[in-house]
Parts: C-alpha cells; sequence; structure tokens
C-alpha cells in the first residue's frame, strides 16, 4: 500500500473512524496486477472528512457535486476518493462497513482492508477471484435493477478479466436488457469503451450480440451479421470480418472505433456486376456518416468523433503514385496527430480479408511516405501559419466563424507552396482575394 493512502488511513483512525482500502485496488492486488487507484471508504460523514483532511496539514478536499457521500482528497500531489459507508436502495450512510460492502456491485469488488484488521471479505469475493466468478452478493436481478449499468460492467469484467458471469447473473442480465440506457449516458459510454479497449473486443461485442444489448447499443451493426458480400476478395461476412479488424488493432480508442464501425453501411451499398461479383461503392463515405450518428448518440466528445469518422471515410483509399502534394492534403483532412491510426486501420483491414490481394507493403510504403513529408516540418495546420488569428482582427476582420474561414483559406494556399508562409506575403494574398 502506497504510502500516501496509509497517512489517509491513519488520519482518519486517529480521529476515530473506521477506513479501509476497498474493491478494485484490492481485486488487482489478487490478480497479481498493480492497482490503478487506491479508493478509501470510511464512516466518517463527508463534512467529517472534510475537518480531518486540514489544508494547513497539506491536504486538499473536493466535496462531489454529483454525489453527496464522495470526497477526494489531495496530497503530494495524488487525489484520492474517499467514500461515507452507505445502505440500502436509497443509498442512506451507514455505520457498519459489511452492510457497505453487501451493496457493491459485486463480490470481487465487496472486499476490505486495513491494517488493523486486515482482510475483509464477507460476502466471499476472494473465493470468487480464485474461481474466477463475477456473483452478486445479494438478488441479482435486484442488483441489476437498481443501477442497470452494472450489465453492461459485468460483460466488461468477463471481457477484461477472463472471468466468468454465475448463471442467475446471467439471467438477470437477459431479463432486464432493455434497462440499458440507449444514448446520452457517459457510464454506459465508459464501460462499453473499457470493453473495446480489452485484449481481445471481439470477446465482448459476441457477448453483447449474445445478451441482445448490441442492438441496444449499435442497432446498426445488427446487418451486417451473416452480410454476405458477394466479392470474391472476401471471405468473411461483414460482421466476422469486422471482428478481426478490430482484433487487429491497437487498444487506442480511435482506432477501436473506427474498426468497429468502418463497414458498418455496407449492406446498403452492395450492387452486383454482370459478372455477378459484389461490390459495396462509396461505403467508407456513408458508413463515416453513420458512425457519427452512432457516436454522438453514444456521447462521444466532438474531437473523438471527427477522428473517428476522418479514419472511416478514408480507409479504402489506396494511394497510388500519391504525390507530396496530396499527402500534406490527406494529413490535413485525418489530422497530424491521427494519420498514423490511418495505416493502422488499413493494415488491419487486410489482415482481416485474407483473399483481398491488397498489398500491405504498399500501405507501408505511403506511411513511409508520409513520415518524410512530416519530417519536412512544413505547414500543415493553422498554427504553422505565419499569422493568427490576432493578426486578423487586426486587419479589420469581425471576431467569429469568418476568422476560422480564412485561416482554412491561407492554409490551403501555403499547404500547395510552402513559400508563401511569410506574414507580409500572406496578408497580400488576403487583400488580392478580397
Amino acid at each position: 500500500m502506497p504510502e500516501n493512502v496509509k497517512t489517509l488511513l491513519n488520519k482518519l483512525h486517529n480521529n476515530g473512524y473506521q477506513a479501509y482500502i476497498y474493491g478494485a485496488c484490492i481485486r488487482d492486488y489478487l490478480l497479481g496486477k498493480e492497482p490503478i487507484s487506491w479508493d478509501i471508504t470510511t464512516n466518517a460523514l463527508p463534512n467529517d472528512i472534510v475537518i480531518i483532511f486540514d489544508e494547513n496539514e497539506g491536504f486538499s478536499t473536493i466535496p462531489s457535486i454529483q454525489d453527496y457521500g464522495i470526497v477526494t482528497v489531495l496530497f503530494k500531489g495524488e487525489s484520492y476518493q474517499v467514500n461515507t459507508f452507505r445502505t440500502g436502495e436509497e443509498r442512506r450512510f451507514a455505520d457498519d462497513i459489511n452492510e457497505d460492502l453487501l451493496y457493491k456491485d459485486f463480490t470481487m469488488d465487496s472486499i476490505a482492508y486495513n491494517e488493523q484488521e486486515g482482510l475483509l471479505d464477507p460476502y466471499n469475493g476472494v473465493g470468487d477471484i480464485k474461481n474466477r466468478l463475477i456473483r452478486c452478493a445479494r438478488n441479482p436481478f435486484e442488483q441489476m435493477q437498481e443501477d442497470s449499468v452494472r450489465i453492461l460492467r459485468a460483460i466488461r469484467f468477463e471481457t477484461q478479466l477472463g472471468f466468468n458471469i454465475e448463471p442467475k447473473l446471467l439471467q438477470a442480465i437477459k431479463d432486464l436488457k432493455d434497462s440499458i440506457p440507449t444514448s446520452g449516458s457517459e457510464r454506459v459510454r465508459n464501460e462499453f469503451i473499457q470493453i473495446l479497449l480489452s485484449e481481445q473486443p471481439s470477446q465482448g461485442i459476441r457477448r453483447l450480440l449474445e445478451l441482445g444489448l448490441l442492438e441496444r447499443l449499435i442497432p446498426e451493426l445488427i446487418p451486417t451479421i451473416g452480410f454476405d458480400t458477394r466479392s470474391s476478395y472476401h471471405d468473411k461476412d461483414v460482421f466476422e470480418h469486422t471482428l478481426v479488424v478490430l482484433d487487429n488493432t491497437e487498444p487506442n480508442l480511435t482506432l477501436r472505433l473506427a474498426a468497429l464501425l468502418h463497414d458498418i453501411d455496407k449492406p446498403n451499398c452492395l450492387t452486383i456486376d454482370e459478372d455477378g461479383e459484389g461490390h459495396c461503392y462509396g461505403h467508407a463515405s456513408s458508413s463515416s456518416e453513420i458512425a457519427r450518428t452512432i457516436l454522438g448518440r453514444l456521447n462521444f466528445d466532438r474531437k473523438t468523433v471527427k477522428a473517428v469518422t476522418a479514419l472511416i471515410k478514408e480507409h479504402m483509399n489506396d494511394f497510388v503514385n500519391i504525390s507530396d502534394l496530396s499527402i500534406k492534403r490527406l494529413i490535413r483532412r485525418v489530422g497530424l496527430d491521427n494519420i498514423d491510426r490511418l495505416f493502422e486501420l488499413q493494415l488491419a483491414d487486410i489482415k482481416g480479408s485474407e483473399l483481398s490481394g491488397r498489398d500491405p507493403d504498399r500501405t507501408m510504403k505511403i506511411r513511409n511516405k508520409c513520415f518524410e513529408v512530416l519530417s519536412r516540418r512544413e505547414p500543415l495546420t493553422v498554427h504553422d501559419l505565419d499569422i493568427s488569428g490576432y493578426d486578423l482582427l487586426s486587419l479589420g476582420y469581425p471576431p467569429g466563424k469568418e476568422i476560422g474561414e480564412v485561416m482554412d483559406y491561407l492554409l490551403d494556399q501555403v499547404v500547395d507552396n510552402p513559400a508563401l508562409n511569410q506574414r507580409d506575403t500572406l496578408i497580400t494574398l488576403l487583400k488580392n482575394r478580397k
């Protein structure tokens, strides 16, 4: 246990309160993993916690706005979540640590510890961890009904840890699948993200499908299941191909989302030529737009949506005999910090289709050529211009959208001809444009 955590526990104990670490940090430790966070639970009320951790002794406290029972304590550059014991469906404060642990999501998180009492495991969470079992301490139907996001959390743990969901809990998940929020929930999004970032995300996606949850979260994926593109270049249906591509990507959120959604509109784009060969012309562009809708519904931020949709839109480009100028324009479209993910997606896409005939070496050559262009450090973003928005204000341009449009116009000129990137030259360009 880190010294900071011991200090916080001892501080609470010395003021007459019970205090324990609990949940994920103990579970991770028992699984031989380095704990990511160290959460503390106590019978001290939030106001007491704020008083105990005095600023004069090097502590800072931030009571949660969304949950009155949680106080974040800052100490020596680290932050720790301190929770007051809770009880029952109304989540009122409790005095008994065992009652608090009873209402955690699963038994593997219903374990607490401090140096005075050792390990508290009233609901056999340690045994369930050893048996790799996801189980509820109470009636699983009631526990899932209290907080439907726990349904996704169970699948996330199953995917991340390789655990098995206990049969009664599995039945409760099936019964309550329609209670999962389908839009606007940050907690749903966060659980879905962790499923995607697991070592083998396809397992989680298959489980969501099996339990009827994929249809609720991303119904647009369902038509890809079993969909035959009738192409001699594909050896799998669209859904199975998607899962192979997904597993062949690095655990980067933008890349994994793009892999999951890159072919989502193929069923709507299929045409058959005279020889009976199937083609899905335009699917990259239309899949990008569908992905935008899905990611917006799942409450992803604008930056992520922009990056993912750009990758999907460009993923079919072969870049045959591409010029340096075209590469620079590609980097602009995809984003400087996103361009390498495009090549990663294309390589994963090639691996996902054994009959595609696409050459990964060609992709690698274009990737290397792209890095050569980047190494020259020529202007590629508006931040590289020798003029700023403040300069445009001084030239009489009104604040707002027009300045962004003018900066984009100047960047277009400079990308084509880097020699133009001088303040006086850019101002002349603007005067001539008017």
